[in-house]
């Protein structure tokens, strides 16, 4: 309990208002127990701003908890204010809760201790504190599932509760609250039923939990809706699994999708029913709790999905308004059943940020029921939507209850979808050794398919075919290179669909002398490079592409994309397949250079861009620093050159491209001996990278306070041809300075440490790199190190190294004294996966073998009378 700074409570933006660093406007519980190891009186120190309050023993586990009752009473909006107050305690656990709110301004919550055995006033370390709940109180919580309820004319019984009975048997259940007219509960298993005569609307109940110890009344653990039945037509299931109902079934997400339209694809928040779409006003959108933020009559940040269908009495032109602030999107037919619906196929576009506006559409529509899907997110501020309708005896109109139906309808007409994965392969020309095959195509259709074909068969080479029966495309050994992009025909009963760009064929040259091993993507590496699509803008964060998986990989023949259109990468890119947004890029491999010389490379984007080489290529997140060309940010067309001396052979490449909005340009292109200014060459790429080795591979860099001083320490697992080392400094991270120098070990395979000390440090928080530069010239810097000049020398300090590794790693531990530690290494979900005593000593190395450890990013965790601390370790098999 050490929230010392607002900041420090980490980024509750689905819950706050204010900003990650800043949150305002919470209300936050703590529980489980307190392990006190020596009999006495403790003196407790509860410091808040705003309200807090401190419970122990009977009293943490009683519910609802009485202010009357707490051991600190902190309470009341104010600055921050310390309450102590003292209690006698026995050895063993007790039951700890804290109550916390914060209104506005700064957030600070920290519990401290004093007594037997404690070395002075001090917070409450995590060693002494337990998540569990410790038995003999009244009942702790009890949940249903599902815990919304739709009724439609019969009466409906939930599902017996799950209850948390706090160490004794529940002996009774009963309804709390105002109890509405036609619901009951059963006084032994908790089931709530709602009765025939149940009122039309939402009830949410209160139900109170009673055992030995006493009783327990939990608030809106269930509701039940009660709605009318469904249009003429209205038949099957709604979306939850319920009968279909008049309205339609509405769900809410947190977050603004901010038009993107993938969003749904998660679970929802909250399920419900929405008679009709008219929120007129905020606090029409009812209580999104827990999903929006903002107070319940002004919700904020959210997103909903609308979803079943719409009964029209007369075929006839009807005329939809949709009247919203902020986005919002209407589907009609089958296009509502695409998951994720399309852009191109939107009847009201009403998307993007801003005030109340409406957007109308004239549509023809048969007599009948017709799928609907809505789409709406709210940023900030006023919260209003509305849809109309007018057509054949039908004045503007509110679309009424009666009209909608929660449950969709079956999709008819030609196939929707179809996909192939991947949607794309490579094969070298005139090579039988990868087959020129795609995989069977997986269709979305309402009916049988009859036939597939090729729809371009004019513009494609002889060769390449497709099976009617089955969708699966070849390409023989005898077809040319180039790039084929193959479109698709789907003959159903209800009628023929294409699909443009739906696969394509990649028959690559053999790639350049000196192009050995298997591609980036598996397989034999040919020429061109190996190219990963990315959903999402990555905004100048390299680490991006190694903490994201690619939706799409391809061979690209060369980076000369001068118009909007890539290809068919829809997704992981939204928009428009001739004007893609909102992805990313990532191509890799390398480039034959025949002549030793200086080379002028020309990168050329809109949005970002980045070119990397050799070393600076190989690591597996490039640092931006070492970029070769930096054409970072969001712009327009830009071009960036930079010379670069260039040995003959291959030389490793990557580049890293992100398209926001707007123009999506890329090209990489370039001059040197004998070369005129050109577009690199398919023929001078290769897929694969060179595999060579790091001159200098640095497992760990350091710099630490001793005394007045600071030492810089490093470690390099091997070296080639390293001449020497310069540690620098900075002030602000961006200007660095020289502080020292030492000499590099020539060429090794062994281990080398080095350290040089600083004896005239930075006052405040300063900035330590390590310049490398080799007997040839070539230059690398690392990763910058903070370090705070004013911060105490007796901190638990822990590296790891190296880091990635392929399983096995070393541990470093610096503590004051000699004090046995605890390490615990935890999987991506909190699990421990190896755990491992170490000695006492006060600084030591240990090798940590995990056996068996996929690969992965894990959790580090030591504990020692020092502290805690948390390391990051990646493992690549």
């Amino acid at each position: 309990m050490n929230f010392s700074t607002s900041a420090s409570f980490g980024d509750l933006t689905a819950v706050s208002t204010g900003t990650v660093t800043d949150p305002d406007y919470f209300s936050l519980r703590l529980r489980g127990s307190l392990n006190i190891l020596t009999a006495g009186t403790y003196t407790f120190y509860l410091t808040a701003d705003d309200a807090a309050y401190l419970w122990l023993d009977g009293a943490a586990r009683a519910l609802p908890a009485s202010n009357a009752l707490a051991t600190i009473d902190n309470g009341n909006a104010h600055g921050p204010v310390e309450i102590a107050a003292t209690v006698t305690l026995t050895a063993g656990l007790h039951s700890l809760l804290i109550h916390y709110g914060d209104a506005l301004a700064g957030n600070m919550l920290v519990l401290e201790y004093a007594g037997p055995g404690i070395s002075g006033r001090q917070v409450v370390p995590n060693s002494v504190l337990c998540t569990s709940l410790l038995p003999g109180g009244p009942p702790q919580a009890i949940s249903y599932a599902p815990v919304a309820a739709t009724v439609q004319g019969s009466p409906r019984s939930s599902q017996p509760p799950a209850v948390q009975d706090g160490g004794a048997a529940v002996s009774q259940y009963s309804l709390a609250g105002v109890v509405p007219a036609g619901f009951s509960i059963d006084p032994l298993t908790g089931v709530i039923t709602a009765g025939a005569t149940v009122a039309l609307g939402v009830h949410f109940l209160d139900v109170t939990v009673v055992n030995a110890n006493g009783p327990s009344t939990f608030q809106n653990v269930l509701s039940f809706q009660v709605v009318p039945a469904g249009p003429v037509g209205c038949t099957g299931p709604d979306p939850g699994g319920s009968p279909g109902a008049a309205g339609l079934y509405a769900e809410y997400y947190s977050g603004y999708f901010n038009d993107v339209l993938t969003f749904a694809l998660n679970p929802a928040a909250i399920t419900r029913i929405a008679p009709q779409i008219n929120f007129n006003t905020s606090a029409d959108f009812g209580n999104l709790t827990g999903v929006a933020t903002g107070p319940p009559a002004d919700p904020d940040n959210f997103s909903a999905r609308y979803r079943g269908s719409l009964r029209v009495a007369t075929a006839g032109t009807y005329t939809f308004y949709l009247s919203a602030d902020d986005a919002a999107y209407l589907w009609l037919g089958n296009a509502a059943l695409d998951a994720p619906p399309k852009l191109a196929q939107v009847t009201i576009n009403n998307g993007g940020l801003h005030a109340l506006q409406t957007i109308q559409a004239s549509v023809y529509l048969t007599a009948g029921l017709h799928n609907v899907l809505l789409y709406y997110g709210e940023s900030v501020s006023n919260n209003q939507l509305i849809l109309e309708y007018e057509g054949p005896g039908l004045v503007r109109q509110i679309i009424p209850n009666s009209a909608f139906c929660t449950a969709p309808q079956r999709l008819v007409g030609p196939a929707s979808s179809l996909t192939y994965s991947p949607r794309s392969v490579t094969l070298i020309a005139g090579s039988t050794v990868v087959p020129g095959v795609s995989s069977l195509p997986v269709v979305v259709t309402p009916a049988p398919v009859t036939q597939f074909a090729l729809t371009n068969p004019a513009a494609l080479p002889a060769g390449i075919s497709v099976d009617a029966a089955t969708g699966q495309l070849f390409s023989a050994t005898s077809v040319p290179a180039g790039t084929y992009t193959i479109a698709v025909t789907v003959t159903n009963a209800d009628g023929i669909a294409d699909f443009p760009a739906a696969f394509s064929f990649v028959v690559a040259l053999p790639p350049p002398d000196g192009c050995t091993g298997p591609a980036e993507g598996g397989g034999p590496a040919t020429a061109g490079l190996h190219g990963e699509y990315f959903a999402g803008y990555f905004n100048d964060d390299q680490s991006f592409f190694t903490t994201n998986t690619p939706v799409l990989t391809r061979t690209e023949a060369q980076l000369e994309f001068t118009a909007d259109d890539w290809g068919n990468i829809l997704p992981p890119a939204d928009g428009t397949q001739l004007d893609p947004d909102h992805y990313s890029a990532r191509f890799r491999g390398s480039v034959s250079v025949p002549t030793a010389g200086d080379y002028t490379f020309f990168l050329t984007s809109d949005d970002a861009s980045y070119l990397w080489l050799d070393n600076a290529a190989r690591v597996p997140t490039p640092v931006t620093a070492q970029a070769t060309i930096n054409n970072g940010g969001q712009h327009g067309i830009v071009v960036l050159a930079k010379v670069v001396s260039l040995s003959a052979g291959m030389h490793d490449l990557l580049v890293h491209f992100g398209e926001d909005f707007g123009a999506n340009r890329l090209t990489l292109a370039y001059s040197g001996p004998g070369i005129p200014l050109q577009t690199i060459a398919n023929t001078s790429m290769c897929t694969a990278r060179t595999g060579a080795p790091l001159p200098v591979e640095l497992v760990r860099f350091e710099a630490k306070l001793i005394g007045a001083a600071v030492r810089v320490s490093w470690a390099t697992a091997q070296e080639l041809n390293s001449a020497y080392f310069v540690v620098e400094r900075s002030a602000n991270g961006i200007l660095f300075e020289p502080v020292g120098r030492l000499m590099g070990a020539g060429t090794t395979t062994q281990r080398h440490t080095y350290s040089l000390t600083d004896r005239t440090p930075l006052p405040g928080l300063s900035y330590y790199r390590l310049h490398q530069v080799d007997t040839d010239g070539q230059e690398a810097y690392s990763a910058p190190v903070a370090l705070n000049g004013n911060s105490l020398q007796h901190d638990l300090v822990v590296a790891v190294f190296p880091n990635p590794s392929r399983g096995s790693f070393v541990v470093r531990v610096q503590q004051p004294t000699a004090q046995p530690a605890q390490l615990v290494l935890l999987n991506g979900r909190g699990q421990t996966v190896f755990q491992q005593a170490l000695p006492a000593a006060a600084q030591a190395e240990y090798t940590v073998a995990p056996p068996q450890l996929s690969s992965g990013i894990y959790w580090l965790r030591l504990t020692t009378a020092a502290g805690t601390t948390t390391r990051r370790v990646a493992i690549q098999r």
